[in-house]
């Protein structure tokens, strides 16, 4: 499937990969954006501290998982009114 591509897609898909490939999973920032050598800044980003409600939610969910729930339990946030009643 992927060479039927056009070549122009092809090339875009392979540079995703590979830039993903290079970026941090932790922070999702890339090595050379700190490297001096090649461009980047050694100060490119500053560390804010931010609250995201969402990691709030799923944070105080997964401290009620117990052992009696069994391995491979997971949170999932979803849209209000998906998958469950609405309040």
């Amino acid at each position: 499937m992927f060479l039927s591509w056009s070549a122009d897609d092809r090339d875009k898909a392979l540079w995703q990969h590979q830039r993903a490939r290079q970026t941090c999973p932790d922070c999702g920032t890339r090595r050379a954006e700190w490297d001096e050598r090649v461009g980047g800044h050694r100060h490119a980003y500053i560390p804010v501290k931010q609250r995201c409600r969402g990691c709030e939610v799923v944070a105080a969910m997964r401290s009620s998982i117990t052992p009696k729930d069994g391995r491979g339990v997971y949170i999932e946030l979803r849209p209000r009114g998906v998958g469950h009643a609405k309040p």
